[in-house]
């Protein structure tokens, strides 16, 4: 290093020259004058560059300061075309206004923070072929890695095809088993066995499902409940229904079919819905047509969404965890990012759900077993 540019690293000082700085964003060059040191020294401190000349604590100070007195921020593009990491991550979410991803996304945003990472944020509304547009475009931002919320059936050749392109893309509550890349997702054969055993045990054995076949953990779902049944001598009272998502309005037209004559034509002890979205549906349904939850019918939730422990009565659900996989998802890419892990050496993370048993079931009634017929209903699919 030349002894200039020691100098200016050792003895910078504050200067008596008073500048007018010019309108835009604050640089390098303002910081400088504003602490009085050379940009190459403010470059050190503001981007972490290692330097094997010391700087002062005090002019560590004043640089960072000043930076704050200015209100700078880092040009993360200029970052990146030097080769540095633009501290930048790209978020692809199925359906921004599903309850259970904005709890995935509130866990993202949470770990990316703590680690000086930001987010950019791309919403599908269940297009996949919307993820190719979104994922150029976080190419182009030179976004460091790429997090996809949600599972769409048949989204596998968007998964492949962003891949090819990118080489850390994680996928969060996306899937049932391995894709190729990797991802963090609940124990779906777990959880709905929770479910099922928690109304099992309180004596219901007319229960049927509801679920969303668009999404891939819903028909596997509705294939645990079926195989439940199957293995508990009920296999004749297996009923499955769908109703889709993400607003409830789908499943409370399910739940008019369902309830409708209640008494009159006969009705299941329980249901296991497999999201809270349609269980809040038919709690709604079910109150319109005067069924008392739980005293006439159970309802079991999947995901264990904010508003879950608000509904009257308050859901017993099975708990994803879903602030947590997205905790766990952002520091999974973030680690590759940083240890430079392809995705064939990185795991799946699979969450052990739980139940929360709320106010949403009780015992069944000695008697209250009906016999019940899938054909006499007309089920709504959006």
């Amino acid at each position: 290093m030349s002894s200039p540019e020691r100098a200016s690293a050792l003895e910078d000082g504050p200067t008596n020259e008073v500048r007018v700085r010019s309108p835009g964003p604050v640089t390098l060059r303002d910081v400088a004058e504003r602490a009085g040191v050379s940009i190459t020294t403010v470059s050190r401190i503001l981007n972490g560059r290692e330097t094997g000349v010391p700087i002062r604590d005090d002019t560590r100070q004043r640089i960072l300061a000043a930076a704050e007195e200015l209100g700078y921020r880092p040009n993360m593009l200029a970052r990146a075309l030097r080769g540095s990491r633009s501290q930048l991550l790209g978020v692809i979410v199925r359906d921004i206004s599903d309850p259970f991803h904005i709890q995935v996304l509130r866990g993202i945003d949470e770990a990316a923070r703590d680690r000086d990472y930001h987010l950019f944020l791309g919403h599908l509304d269940w297009r996949p072929t919307e993820a190719a547009v979104f994922g150029s475009m976080f190419e182009q931002s030179h976004a460091d890695g790429i997090i996809l919320i949600g599972d769409m059936v048949g989204g596998d050749a968007t998964l492949d095809a962003l891949a090819e392109r990118h080489p850390y893309i994680v996928g969060v509550t996306d899937r049932v088993s391995r894709r190729r890349v990797p991802g963090v997702y609940a124990d779906n054969d777990v959880g709905t066995r929770l479910a099922l055993d928690h109304l099992w045990s309180l004596g219901h054995r007319d229960v049927i499902c509801v679920v969303d076949e668009r999404m891939a953990d819903g028909p596997f779902r509705a294939s645990v409940y079926e195989r439940y049944m199957r293995d508990h001598d009920v296999a004749d009272r297996v009923h499955v229904y769908h109703a889709s998502q993400p607003d409830a309005a789908p499943a409370y037209r399910l739940g008019h079919e369902l309830f409708s004559g209640f008494e009159r034509t006969g009705h299941p002890t329980a249901i296991f819905a497999a999201s809270d979205t349609i269980a809040i549906g038919l709690l709604q349904a079910a109150y319109q047509h005067g069924v008392s939850v739980p005293e006439e019918l159970s309802i079991v939730g999947f995901d264990d969404v904010d508003a879950a422990a608000y509904m009257i009565p308050p859901l017993t659900t099975v708990d994803q965890r879903g602030t947590e996989m997205g905790t766990l998802a952002a520091g999974l890419i973030l680690d590759m990012i940083e240890k430079q892990r392809s995705v064939g050496d990185v795991d799946d993370v699979v969450v052990t759900p739980r139940l929360v048993v709320r106010r949403s079931t009780a015992t069944a009634r000695v008697g209250q077993r009906r016999s019940m017929t899938r054909d006499s209903l007309e089920v709504e699919q959006r």
